[in-house]
């Protein structure tokens, strides 16, 4: 029957948010001083406050973590929107200089500093559809910038200041535009 759906079409469920919490705090390797730590933590509890039942307690939580992610991009220079999607064990390496506009980031990324993600210049506007998709594994070199509606592969590598502007395949290596 069409209502039927096969057992390999189910994604597999989500950890509850608690679970995230001490995986993250396991990739930091327990360092709490990490701020790319503390953004993830505070992104993560911002995206679990969307699904508390009714206004009351939705849009004070909402609220207060919004807050704490802008000072976060004032006062450390990470800025990550809400509308992104991260993935599990994401490592922010350091801090300073990193906007992270991406629809979604996969697993095991490792994100080093002065790092762009989002619309390219000129974009009509800077929404989520004209915003990179990170693949799982990706390790992320410091000063690169990926811009547009591009996916980087599963495994694949991008060099310190690279531009990235089209897709880059699994297990590729990225150096310079």
């Amino acid at each position: 029957t069409p209502d039927v759906v096969a057992a390999s079409e189910i994604p597999p469920p989500q950890p509850g948010l608690l679970r995230l919490l001490a995986e993250d705090l396991r990739t930091y390797d327990f360092d709490v001083t990490e701020v790319g730590l503390w953004v993830t933590a505070v992104h993560r509890v911002r995206k679990w406050a969307d699904h508390l039942p009714g206004p009351f307690f939705r849009t004070p939580v909402r609220a207060a973590a919004t807050a704490v992610l802008e000072g976060a991009d004032w006062f450390f220079g990470i800025g990550v929107p809400p509308e992104v999607n991260l993935g599990r064990r994401l490592r922010i390496w350091h801090h300073g200089s990193i906007r992270l506009a991406a629809r979604s980031i996969g697993n095991d990324v490792h994100i080093r500093p002065n790092t762009t993600f989002g619309a390219p210049p000129g974009a009509p506007d800077q929404s989520p559809p004209h915003w990179p998709t990170i693949g799982d594994k990706a390790d992320i070199g410091a000063g690169a910038c990926i811009l547009g509606n591009v996916h980087v592969g599963h495994d694949a590598f991008v060099g310190a200041n690279s531009l990235v502007l089209e897709d880059a395949p699994a297990g590729s290596v990225v150096l310079g535009v």
